[in-house]
């Protein structure tokens, strides 16, 4: 029942500005919008980052993010390009709907707007070599999108000729890209990846869904998403055993370990593993030292992280990191556990398929569960 179609590429724009077009007298008018919003049937039920309601044929996004949860930071208002409205409120940014052509800066993006059939809507994006997608590298090489550069360094000329309507990006706290907004770019923040939960992630793309007026298909595929991450879920809940399991390796000598509450530790535990730091109520990740960790994880049965890599990853390349990984005990045991997101497209559709995900980490944890499965991303180290 899998669905098999379906990061560091957040990059950050959290301030935004929209125009609107002259009225046309002759066209159908909105009623007075400062009635209140009903909650949409698109309106997420995993998300916390994002709420979607309507009045009449004007559609209200609220954008809130994890550093001021209680505030709405963003509000759009969607309008009909076909109608001209005689009042929306002023606290707002209008975009006129359905969006024709949009910038993404996160390849996260990308894959919401192909499993909606939008890519023919991307006319730039934003560190194009990272996406592992061959289809996506043709549109590129054919120009029908555009590369605009990577972090800020963007090619600024070259994305205001492009005129996107919108410009996607990857919200982070205290970060902003002023000439964007100074050139008149309106800028729509996605915040996909702050979720605290796999289904939050793919949730999203009611999100986007709801900018191309593509509710329905968003909806039916974020039903399949959760049909199938559900079952997955509920075959896994009652295993005998949980083995134990580490997140992560050190960088420059300390070690960035996901809290109890984030999604990673979700994905453990809906997998019918016990994550070593579960019960820490951090959402986000813990910056440790690599002894404190040490002590915590060497008994670990597993030990799960990413890797960016152009050779084959093995214990061998792991040992050479630091000769102290060869303690741990998935490592003598060869159950660590690695995704190479240079040659899978982890950070481009892994948040679509958080069923994928789980699916994968079930097979490691407890293969008798899914016998005949070929795992996507994940894979144990030989």
């Amino acid at each position: 029942m899998l669905n098999q179609k379906f990061l560091p590429f957040s990059l950050i724009i959290i301030l935004g500005i929209a125009l609107f077009g002259c009225q046309q007298p002759q066209q159908p008018k909105i009623k007075n919008t400062s009635k209140k919003f009903s909650v949409s049937i698109s309106n997420p039920e995993f998300a916390k980052g994002f709420k979607i309601s309507e009045s009449d044929h004007v559609k209200l996004i609220e954008i809130f993010y994890p550093w001021d949860s209680l505030n709405a930071s963003k509000k759009f208002y969607l309008i009909d390009r076909n109608i001209a409205p005689e009042f929306v409120p002023d606290d707002g940014i209008i975009i006129k709907t359905p969006v024709k052509t949009m910038v993404c800066l996160s390849a996260t993006h990308l894959s919401f707007a192909d499993a909606l059939g939008l890519l023919k809507n991307v006319s730039g994006v934003s560190s194009a070599d990272y996406v592992v997608s061959q289809e996506f590298q043709n549109l590129v090489k054919s120009g029908a999108i555009r590369e605009i550069g990577i972090s800020d360094h963007f090619k600024l000329e070259q994305l205001i000729d492009l005129n996107p309507e919108i410009v996607m990006v990857s919200p982070q706290a205290g970060q902003g890209f002023d000439p964007l907004v100074n050139a008149g770019l309106t800028i729509v923040p996605n915040g996909d990846y702050l979720e605290s939960s796999p289904l939050g992630q793919a949730e999203w793309i009611k999100f986007m869904g709801v900018l191309f007026n593509k509710e329905d298909e968003a909806n039916l595929i974020f039903d399949s998403i959760k049909s199938a991450y559900l079952e997955l879920k509920t075959l896994a809940e009652n295993v005998e055993f949980r083995p134990t399991v580490l997140s992560g390796k050190q960088y420059g000598g300390f070690w960035d370990l996901p809290g109890g509450k984030s999604f990673v530790a979700e994905f453990f535990n809906d997998a019918g593993a016990q994550y070593i730091y579960a019960k820490n109520p951090a959402t986000g990740s813990h910056t440790l030292d690599f002894e404190t960790v040490y002590a915590m994880g060497i008994n670990a049965d597993f030990w799960r992280f990413l890797v960016y890599s152009t050779d084959d990853f093995t214990l061998e390349s792991l040992k050479n990191e630091d000769v102290r990984y060869s303690d741990f005990k998935a490592f003598r045991d060869k159950k660590v556990i690695v995704c190479n997101t240079l040659k899978k497209p982890f950070y481009q559709k892994g948040l679509l398929e958080p069923h994928i995900i789980l699916a994968d980490l079930i097979k490691i944890f407890h293969p008798e569960l899914l016998p005949g499965y070929q795992n996507k991303y994940y894979e144990l180290i030989p």
